[in-house]
Parts: C-alpha cells; structure tokens; sequence
C-alpha cells in the first residue's frame, strides 16, 4: 500500500476502535493494523486509586536499619500500542506498548513514612513540658496531648488546684505568656495561643488515599517491618509517630536517554552509580500470553520524582527566656510542629513488570471508553535497586504562611493585639495559620536559605542561613553539609490493577 492508503487504514481502524473497543481482539482487525503499523493511543490509568480502598501497592525496602514501608499508587500514564507489520516477526496479538512521558498523566502515591520517635504519641507525654522546666528525667517531654484544633491550655494539670510557678490550677494559662515592657516588665501582657490544627498528631495517618501528605500508607505500624528488627524496650510505634516522611509522590516516566549524575551530586543522590535513563515500555499479547513466557504483559517502566521531607520537631529545647515584643519567635514554637524541606530529584530506574491483559470492552464508572483491563506485579527476583535522596535542612513551616513570615521574620505582638479570649493573641496575627498547610515547596532545592521565620528561629544555623559543608580543617574526612542523606532501595510491586482506556483521557 501506498502511504496515503496506509494513513486512511489507520484513520478506519481508530474510528473501529472508538465505536467498538472490542474490535481490537478480532484476527482480521490485528492483521490490518500490522499491515499499516497502527498505533493506539490509551491511556494506562489504575483502577481504584483514589479510592479508600485502593488496591494498587508496592513496597520499598531501605535496608537493615530503616525497614521496609508500603507505598499505595494511583493514577495515570500515557502509552501507545504499537502494531507490527508480520514481516518484523513475532506472534499473532503481540503488540509494543511504549509508555510516554506526559505533562498531564502521572502515578500519584502516599507518603513514605522514614523515621519515628515513641515520645510523639506516647500518652503520658504533654507538650509544654521543657517549657515548664520539667526535668527530663520524669519523661513527660513528647507531644502526647498535642492534638485537636482548639488552642491548648499552658501548664495545667500540673495540680488540683492553687498555682504552680504562678499557673494558676487546675486550668493553666491560655497561651503561652509574654511580656510587653512598655506595659510591665515582669506580668503577662498577653498570651500567644497554641493550636495543633493541621499540625495535630493524629492528623498522621495511615491509609492508601494517594496524593495527601498525611497519609503514610496502609500499614498502621509501620515501623518496624518485623518482629525481628522490633528493638526491645518499647511498645511498636504507630502512624503519628512518624517524624521524618516524605510529601505524597508525583511520579512520572523519566525521559529516554536522561543521564543522571549520582556519583557525586551536591543537588541530589550522592554515592551511588551515575545512570541513563532507558526507554520505558515493553511487549503485551492480546489474545493470552507472549510466546516463550508464562505471561502475557512484560514491560519496564523508569521514573522520575521529586522529594521534600516533612519533619516533626520534638523534645524541643524551651524558650529559654521570656517572650518579650519586638523579639523574633524563638525555635520552641515549633515544639510538635512539622516543618518542610527543599526537594531533591530522584530517580527509580528499570522497573520490570509482568502480568496479564484481557480484552474487557467496557465504560468506567466515570464515562471512559475501556479496552482492557490488565494486573502486574514486579517478576521475582527482578526487584528494582535503586538509590534514593531525602533532604533533612529545614526550610518553612508546615502550616501555611500568614502576615509575610516567609520574606520577613515576625516578631513577639505588643501586649495591645491580645484581643482573644483570656487576653490571647487571634489567630490572625500569628506568624502561620494553623489551620491550613502549605503545599510541599516547589522549586526550591535542599538547603535553600530557609524562610524568615525558621531562619530567625535559629532552627538553622544562627550565624548562616543554611547548612555549611564540613571542613577538613575541623577533622572532617567528608565535606557534606549534612542536608541531605542517600539510602539504597529495592522496590517492589506487589499488585497493581489497571484499565486500558482508549485515548488521551483524564482518569480520576
């Protein structure tokens, strides 16, 4: 055939598709699109993954020392089978899928949970308890009671009644209290509220909802992975315990032919191997398996990410000294509090998937024209290694900015804005609106000069506003900043369950 006759097969086999899908699994309908080359433009999308319960999962395993997590997925990606003329070989219903980097489709995932601390949750544990001076010994520090969205009292319950250090019993303070010396230099002028909001412990959780920061995946203890790496001495920690994780994932099919520099990388995975990225994609039959193999999908798909680490501060240092206006806001504000970091790009390559297609014509329950549904799973043996990159430097709180704390740092209120309930200070004129999170930082690389906020907090550094290389000079053999730590990773895919939908579609 002519190119002009091969174009119009190709325009009358899409119309067949659209008007049947299941057309495609007919033996006069593949050997005209061999003939001619066809390609199908689909979409891959995983059935039920923004769903509560979504039965798309994987597991990532980060060594001896950190364990195993669960990571639940959801999503889209962009593909095309590709029809091959029976002179290039193969069997009847084979076809190519190639699997595309696309601007609008990409797998979403929950957030991977890394490191925990008992104190957070732990019962017994109150917030303002190195803001009381309470000795450490007596094991109170921790943010047990940091829960809710109302402000929390300050010093109660530390008696039945009368005052302790001047707290009245057994109700406490309103707030935390500060001194404004144009009104008395020794009695509260106001008192700043203290409200968990967004950041309340339980607002961590365990779920496979993808997309939401907060949620760390299906497993609700997930750490440790077993009873052979449970350290002794405490009871198993749970979800809200996390306090290092990273944002819900935005995973997408890295370019062909991208090389990554992972050797050594300031910006991202250090000590690893440098890669280049190959061509995601690989073969399917349509009729059952491909010939020579057990199965019937055989593809290999390589992604690209972008992680910044959510951190939880506890057991924080007190104040110190009294809070007086005009001051900055001193570090222990963000006792309990979450904190986000810049990002790093990272890497999964050479992820091999197989499992089987069948022709299932159909409509989604969202009004999309299905091919075929398919399930693949990682082949044993064939677990994707890779190295991965999470950032520690914090650079802005987790709770969403408010007055302009991010580009100048806000200072303690004079006693005349405690206008609230008990002489507080309303919510409105704090530096961070607690009831409301910002988005992970886009753009912004791992150590970034911080916010103002968390730079005059002396979170970071007090005489930079980053975190500095080590130096040789000091004894260092190494001279990393600290900002930044590379873990090796083995990922496997332990079941995913997907709709081929014909065309470029949105896929909820």
């Amino acid at each position: 055939m002519s190119a002009k006759q091969r174009a119009a097969v190709r325009a009358q086999l899409k119309k067949e598709v659209k008007k049947n899908p299941k057309v495609v699994a007919r033996k006069s309908f593949i050997k005209r699109a061999s003939l001619v080359n066809f390609k199908l433009p689909v979409t891959i999308a995983l059935r039920g993954g923004r769903t509560a319960t979504n039965p798309n999962k994987a597991t990532v395993d980060l060594g001896a020392s950190l364990g195993t997590r669960e990571i639940d997925l959801g999503g889209s990606l962009s593909a095309e089978l590709v029809f091959h003329d029976s002179y290039d070989g193969g069997a009847l219903g084979n076809v190519d899928l190639s699997i595309l980097p696309s601007a609008n489709h990409h797998l979403s995932s929950t957030s991977i949970p890394l490191l925990w601390n008992d104190q957070v949750s732990k019962g017994t544990t109150r917030y303002d308890a190195n803001s009381l001076g309470i000795p450490e010994s007596a094991g109170l520090s921790g943010c047990g009671d940091f829960l809710g969205t109302n402000a929390l009292p300050f010093g109660s319950a530390l008696a039945a009644s009368g005052t302790v250090g001047g707290i009245p019993q057994p109700g406490g303070l309103p707030g935390y209290p500060f001194i404004d010396p144009s009104v008395s230099a020794s009695t509260p002028a106001g008192f700043l509220p203290i409200t968990p909001g967004i950041d309340s412990i339980d607002q961590v959780k365990a779920g496979v909802t993808v997309g939401d920061d907060n949620v760390v995946g299906g497993n609700p203890n997930p750490f440790p992975y077993s009873a052979s790496s449970q350290p002794g001495g405490f009871t198993a920690p749970g979800a809200s315990d996390t306090v290092l994780r990273t944002n819900a994932l935005s995973l997408d099919i890295a370019a062909a032919g991208t090389e990554v520099p992972q050797a050594a990388n300031a910006d991202g995975v250090s000590g690893s191997q440098n890669i280049v990225i190959g061509k995601s994609g690989g073969q399917a039959n349509l009729f059952g398996k491909i010939p020579g193999k057990n199965y019937g999908i055989d593809v290999t798909v390589s992604l690209k990410t972008r992680i910044n680490s959510i951190l939880r501060v506890v057991d924080q240092d007190s104040f110190g000294s009294p809070l007086i206006t005009g001051n900055n806001y001193p570090a222990g504000i963000f006792n309990c509090r979450q904190i986000w970091t810049g990002g790093i790009d990272n890497y999964i390559p050479s992820v091999r998937l197989a499992g089987n297609l069948k022709i299932s014509p159909g409509i989604t329950a969202d009004g999309k024209l299905r091919i075929a549904k398919a399930t693949v799973s990682s082949l044993p043996g064939s677990e994707a290694r890779f190295a991965v990159a999470a950032c520690l430097a914090p650079y802005a709180s987790y709770d969403a900015p408010q007055n302009g704390s991010d580009t100048t740092a806000p200072t303690i209120p004079a006693g005349s804005a405690a206008t609230g309930p008990g002489g507080t200070v309303p919510n409105g004129g704090l530096p961070a609106d607690t009831g409301h999170s910002r988005p992970a930082p886009s753009g912004v690389a791992c150590n970034a000069d911080p916010t103002a906020l968390v730079a005059a907090s002396a979170l970071s550094p007090a005489s930079v506003s980053k975190l500095t290389p080590a130096a040789a000079a000091d004894g260092y053999t190494t001279t990393n900043s600290g900002s930044a730590v590379t873990v090796g990773a083995d990922l496997n895919v332990s079941g995913i369950s997907l709709d081929v939908l014909v065309g470029d579609v949105a896929a909820n």
